[in-house]
C-alpha cells in the first residue's frame, strides 16, 4: 500500500470516530461549569500529547543512540507553540442567534414611573469573541 493510500485510510478512520454534533439541550448552566472549568489552550500540553502518541507510530521520542537531543521533539514543541500562538493571537470566535433567542427585563422611567419592560431580539444576531 503507498504512503498517500495509508494517510487516506487512516483519514477514513479517523472520520468514524468523529465526534457528534453538539446537543443543543444541554441546560445553559451546565455549559457554564464546563467553560469554567477548562485550563485553555496549552503549547506544552499539545506537545506532550502529541510526543506521547509518537510510539504509535514507530517513531522514538527518546534521546538519540548517540546522546545528543531528539529533533523530532524539538520540533513538534516549536510547532505546537506557534499553533497555540496563532489561535490565540488570530482566532476569532462567532456566533450567531436566531431571532427570538435573546430576551432581556428591565426598568423603564415613564411619566406614570417605573415601568417593567421585555425585549426580545428581532432579527438574528451574530456575536464575536476571542480565544484566550
Amino acid at each position: 500500500m503507498s504512503w498517500i493510500n495509508r494517510i487516506a485510510k487512516g483519514i477514513d478512520n479517523a472520520f468514524k470516530f468523529a465526534r457528534p454534533a453538539l446537543n443543543a439541550s444541554i441546560p445553559p448552566i451546565l455549559l457554564l461549569c464546563e467553560i469554567n472549568s477548562r485550563p485553555g489552550l496549552s503549547a506544552i500540553a499539545l506537545a506532550s500529547a502529541i510526543i506521547r502518541r509518537l510510539p504509535e507510530a514507530g517513531i522514538e521520542t527518546g534521546v538519540n543512540v548517540d546522546g545528543s537531543p531528539n529533533k523530532i521533539n524539538m520540533f513538534i514543541r516549536i510547532m505546537s507553540e506557534e499553533i497555540v500562538k496563532e489561535f490565540k493571537n488570530n482566532a476569532l470566535i462567532t456566533c450567531g442567534l436566531d431571532s427570538g433567542r435573546l430576551e432581556s427585563m428591565g426598568v423603564a422611567t415613564s411619566p406614570v414611573g417605573p415601568i417593567p419592560v421585555s425585549v426580545l431580539n428581532t432579527i438574528p444576531i451574530i456575536i464575536k469573541g476571542l480565544m484566550h
